[in-house]
This record gives C-alpha cells, sequence and structure tokens, in this order.
C-alpha cells in the first residue's frame, strides 16, 4: 500500500524551518520561569501539523481524479482527522487566536479545486499555512499569538516562491517581480518594527538577480535551505 506522503523536500524544510524559528523566539522568553509545562503540548502540536501537511495530496489526488476517489477521501480523513486529534491540546486554548486562518485553509482548498496549484497565488497561499507553524508553535510555548513572528517568517520564506519561479522561468517579468518582493519585504520589516537584519540572507535573491548564471533546480533548493539555518541563527540573536 502507497502511503501519499508529501515529497515536495522543500515544502518540509519550510515547515521544519518555521517551527524551529518559533521554538528559538519562544524559548528567548524563558516560560519556564512561569511554570508554563510545554513541552509535551508543542511535540503533539508538530506532529499534528506534519500529518495535516500531508492531507494536501490526496485531497489534491481527490479533486483531479475522474474516476474513483475512494482511496483518495480515505487517506485525506486518515490524515486531517489524526491531524486534528493530535492538535486538540493546541486547539483547546487556541482555537479562539487561529480561527481567523482557516481562511487561508479554505482559499486554498477552493485553489485545488479550481485546478490553479501551480499559479503564483496558490504557491504563496501553501507558503502561508506551512509557515503559519511558527505563530502556532510559538503559541504552545509562551501562550500568546505573535503576528509580528508570522509575518517575519512568512515574508522570509515566501521569497523562495519567487527564486524558484525566476530560475524555471527565466523571464524579465519574473525578475522584477523578486525584486519588487524583496523591497516590499523590507519595507514591511520595518514598518512592523522586526529587525531588518533577519533579511541578511534575501541579499542572495538581489545577487542572483544581478548575476544570473545557469543552475540546477536541486542547488537552488540548498541554497534556500541554508539561508533558511542561516535565518534561524539571526532569529535567536536578534529576535525582540
Amino acid at each position: 500500500m502507497k502511503i501519499p506522503v508529501v515529497k515536495e523536500w522543500g515544502s518540509w524544510a519550510v515547515f521544519i524551518s518555521s517551527v524551529v524559528a518559533a521554538l528559538v523566539a519562544g524559548l528567548l522568553t524563558r516560560p519556564w520561569e512561569t511554570g508554563r509545562d510545554f513541552a509535551n503540548v508543542t511535540a503533539l502540536t508538530v506532529l499534528g501539523l506534519a500529518f495535516l501537511i500531508n492531507s494536501k495530496n490526496p485531497l489534491a489526488l481527490a479533486l483531479r481524479a475522474r474516476g474513483k476517489k475512494k482511496e483518495h477521501l480515505l487517506w485525506f480523513l486518515f490524515f486531517s482527522v489524526s491531524g486534528l486529534a493530535l492538535l486538540m491540546p493546541f486547539l483547546l486554548d487556541g482555537v479562539g487566536s487561529f480561527a481567523i486562518f482557516s481562511i487561508l485553509v479554505l482559499s486554498y482548498a477552493i485553489l485545488l479545486y479550481r485546478g490553479k496549484e501551480h499559479s503564483l497565488f496558490t504557491e504563496f497561499n501553501g507558503f502561508a499555512l506551512l509557515t503559519l507553524a511558527a505563530p502556532v508553535v510559538h503559541f504552545t510555548v509562551t501562550g500568546a499569538l505573535s503576528l509580528k513572528l508570522y509575518a517575519a517568517v512568512l515574508l522570509f520564506f515566501g521569497s523562495g516562491v519567487f527564486k524558484v519561479r525566476v530560475r524555471t522561468r527565466k523571464t524579465l517579468k519574473s525578475r522584477w517581480m523578486m525584486a519588487l518582493y524583496c523591497a516590499v519585504a523590507v519595507i514591511l520589516y520595518v514598518q512592523m518594527n522586526i529587525p531588518i537584519v533577519l533579511l541578511l540572507p534575501l541579499i542572495e535573491n538581489v545577487v542572483s538577480l544581478i548575476f544570473m548564471r545557469e543552475e540546477k533546480l536541486r542547488m537552488t533548493g540548498y541554497t534556500e535551505l541554508i539561508k533558511g539555518i542561516v535565518f534561524i541563527i539571526l532569529i535567536g540573536f536578534f529576535w525582540q
């Protein structure tokens, strides 16, 4: 029996990086000093989110399938129900604070249903869901919703959507869009009082635009992974 696990390793890298960034930012608040017991809830939450990420593939397959959909729907129900069950300790406290983010889930499902899985908006919507792990995990550690952290993580990793498009399409439009995105990210960081030094790895995006060398997509993935690690380290030093 073939288990429909998400094999887009870039997605897992963004998810894991978001989780680690949230843990670093959350632990900087020293939650243990308040006697907060967060380890078990955080572990269950991360596992639950991983199950929900895996529900994406069977859902997409079910929506695309013209014939038998039963197997895909069963896998979707397995991953989604298991994920929600694992998330129950988090949901008991956080469902009110995070209810607004259900819009992202709904919009992503609609876009998949309409066959726009690879559109720019859908891909960014997907990154918004992956990086949602940051405020969720931060909440399990601290008990507080940090929209600032969510914005910081989403804006940073969202650049990867545009980076991949530049590499795959190699059009002037895609290059301008990435340059504009990086500029907007800087402006939003300043407006939200987020340490701009966290965007230091995005210098590579600008350099890659100026010196547009040939590069395999796998190498681009490795580069984005390294940038993510640097981002997490910078979170540890400069997050406020």
